[in-house]
């Protein structure tokens, strides 16, 4: 299994499903978890089992995005296993958050 961000227009069908891989579930729990709960943080271990997220809640999500991001530049293991696709899931939910358009938000 893994974890993935998907986006689709509300009210689309499942053609219109955007997929963008996170982290193998090994790699998130093994990886991702322990920095999120150093840090704190509240939403990056709901996507471990998958959450909705609500377009209003974009701000929060990317802020702890951004933090583990910071933490993960400071570790040079962390920076190798998950940098690129950190940087990717956040650059695809600020282009969410940028938009006009009403999209369907899961990551799980």
């Amino acid at each position: 299994m893994s974890v993935v961000l998907l986006t689709m227009p509300r009210g689309g069908d499942a053609t219109s499903a955007h997929l963008v891989p996170v982290a193998a579930q090994s790699t998130f729990r093994e990886v991702w978890m322990p920095a999120a709960v150093t840090l704190g943080l509240q939403w990056v271990p709901l996507f471990e089992t998958g959450i909705p997220v609500d377009r209003s809640d974009l701000p929060d999500v990317l802020r702890e995005l951004e933090t583990l991001r910071d933490y993960c530049r400071s570790s040079a293991s962390l920076r190798e296993t998950i940098l690129e696709r950190l940087g990717r899931l956040i650059d695809e939910l600020n282009k969410i958050n940028s938009s006009d358009d009403d999209a369907e938000i899961f990551i799980g």
